[in-house]
């Protein structure tokens, strides 16, 4: 049975590279549009986005403040690696506007081209950059626990920040092809954004190369970890060694839980995406096309589970947090004095636990 509630466009598959050259532009905008309403793509997943973009850029702006004031511990590699991981959680919401106007719109893009190219290219930036983040935090983790006395180079400070770097600048460079070729084009009466399909499937078998890959490192990572407590027993586990398995535990959730669904259903996605390009119909939406609405919304909550882990992973973040909003608070014309006794119940707490 079809339904009238059909947009035959669908959202850009989230790969770095992905090159539109003059024949593909060509063809698309001779092709015939259909511009009714699609309410999982056009209310739903901008909804998701407006929630994460006010719960994300909230949570991660704090969390950068509490990282950064306390100068001494920022020289710790751990640290710059969780710095770098907020700041591309910041980028990735920062590009969220763009996209929640362009899909409330039904897909009409009213920005200009070259907001096109650095919303799409950011927006691959920050995903696939902060997976990259995620792989070394666990590693260092692993090492914490596992391998202490391996000074590894990326574990020591100046390390980190030199791997951070080339972490950048090698996603940046893999954007490099998008960022060079238009990216927008006019379908019908209205402009597209990032839509393009042929040609991309390349990156599709390499982001799914890299996630897997990722997710043995972060799974291996934790299996040791929780090996080496085990045979420690509980009595002899320190705090460092219980946080750092929390915190490889709740990268390990954010790979199963946002990243997973969306690379396993990428590669069939992409070929029914490939298979009907050349039929220009309207339709009822695919199960493969709302499954892969879906996991859009959920690779998006990344950005926001991310604060969460460092309140329960890191040591005395919670203390750092609350000393960030003392200072904040300080800022409004009005004093708050509830965060002063907070800070004492978490002392109090720390030294009873401790």
């Amino acid at each position: 049975m079809e339904s009238p509630l059909w947009n035959v466009t669908e959202e850009p598959t989230r790969l770095v590279g992905i090159v539109m050259n003059s024949s593909e532009n060509s063809s698309l905008i001779g092709r015939v549009a259909c511009v009714t309403w699609d309410p999982m793509r056009n209310i739903f997943l901008p909804l998701v986005y407006l929630v994460v973009l006010f719960v994300g850029l909230f949570g991660n702006c704090i969390a950068l403040l509490t990282f950064l004031q306390n100068a001494r511990k920022v020289k710790k590699a751990i640290r710059v690696y969780l710095i770098n991981l907020t700041l591309a959680d910041i980028l990735f919401n920062l590009t969220l506007p763009f996209w929640v106007v362009y899909y409330f719109k039904g897909g009409d893009w009213i920005f200009s081209e070259v907001m096109c190219r650095l919303a799409g290219t950011f927006y691959y930036i920050a995903t696939y950059s902060a997976i990259t983040f995620m792989i070394f935090i666990s590693i260092n983790r692993y090492c914490t626990v596992r391998m202490k006395k391996l000074n590894l180079p990326f574990n020591k400070p100046v390390g980190s920040l030199c791997t951070c770097a080339a972490i950048w600048v090698v996603w940046i460079a893999c954007a490099i092809p998008t960022l060079i070729q238009q990216q927008s084009f006019k379908r019908g009466t209205i402009v597209k954004c990032f839509e393009v399909y042929s040609g991309k499937r390349f990156y599709v078998y390499a982001s799914f190369t890299f996630f897997l890959i990722s997710l043995l490192i972060v799974l291996l990572s934790y299996i040791s970890i929780m090996k080496a407590l085990s045979a420690q027993g509980k009595t002899s586990q320190g705090i460092h060694r219980r946080l750092a398995k929390s915190m490889v535990l709740g990268m390990l959730v954010v790979f199963l839980v946002c990243a997973l669904p969306y690379h396993v259903f990428l590669i069939p996605w992409e070929l029914s995406r490939a298979n009907s390009e050349e039929i220009s119909h309207c339709g009822p939406p695919k199960a493969i096309d709302i499954i892969h609405q879906l996991n859009v919304a959920l690779l998006s909550m990344n950005s926001c589970i991310d604060p969460i882990i460092y309140c329960f992973s890191v040591k005395r973040f919670q203390r750092e947090l609350l000393r960030t909003f003392r200072k904040l608070m300080r800022c409004l014309p009005f004093q708050v004095h509830t965060f002063e006794a907070s800070e004492i119940h978490i002392r109090s707490t720390s030294l009873t636990t401790s």
